[in-house]
């Protein structure tokens, strides 16, 4: 009884036709849509296009100077690449520097933590000769 209702739940068929009508439109707008695929034009044809012309578009007012936007764009690569090099000018100091210090608080770090390796195994060596000498010497 319960599969029957798994089966013939009105919310998984609301779900399934909505998925369904979903892929129909996808699939009708793919299929049926107002492009259309491009077709090899025929040298022969009225619309060929012409050896003397340029590119698809063969007006004149399409050609567009383009000197002053490559100027532009040089002058600002120019400019990028001079704050690259001044940058890494200046980063290389203050990598000099920060690895210094780096290497001073390691160094102290180390010294630190020598001190108290060294304190550690003093503590445990002490605790050790106590048990010892309480295994040995019960207190009555």
């Amino acid at each position: 009884m319960q599969t029957l209702k798994r089966i013939f739940n009105p919310s998984a068929w609301r779900q399934w036709m909505v998925v369904f009508l979903a892929g129909l439109v996808v699939l009708t707008t793919t299929a049926c849509g107002a492009t259309q695929a491009a077709v090899p034009v025929d040298n022969n044809s009225a619309t060929a296009v012409s050896p003397k012309s340029e590119g698809m578009y063969p007006h004149k007012d399409t050609d567009m100077d383009t000197r002053a936007a490559d100027a532009k764009a040089d002058r600002m690569i120019r400019q990028a690449e001079q704050r690259i090099e001044q940058n890494s000018n200046k980063s290389l100091g203050q990598q000099a520097e920060e690895v210094g210090q780096s290497a001073k608080r390691a160094a102290e770090n180390i010294g630190q933590s020598t001190q108290q390796a060294a304190d550690n195994a003093a503590e445990n060596a002490r605790g050790l000769v106590n048990g010892a000498a309480d295994t040995v010497l019960p207190n009555s």
